[in-house]
């Protein structure tokens, strides 16, 4: 019975120093996986930004500049 006792603390000992490692990595893959997250939202903003840009360009001012002209002309 002791015997089995020892092999679950071995066991258990070893799976907490797994755990705490695996916790306290510090190789940079957290790093590489945060950059890429910014860098997906720049792209991602520039689009929404240049999307916006073009429907302002090319529905909405027109549209007031003639509506201003007929109110006034």
């Amino acid at each position: 019975m002791g015997c089995i006792k020892e092999v679950i603390n071995v066991k258990t000992t070893a799976l907490v120093v797994k755990a705490r490692r695996a916790v306290s990595n510090q190789r940079g893959d957290f790093y590489i996986s945060d950059a890429v997250k910014i860098i997906l939202a720049v792209v991602l903003g520039a689009m929404l930004l240049g999307a916006l840009t073009t429907i302002f360009n090319v529905t909405v001012i027109p549209r007031i500049t003639t509506e201003i002209q007929n109110l006034f002309g």
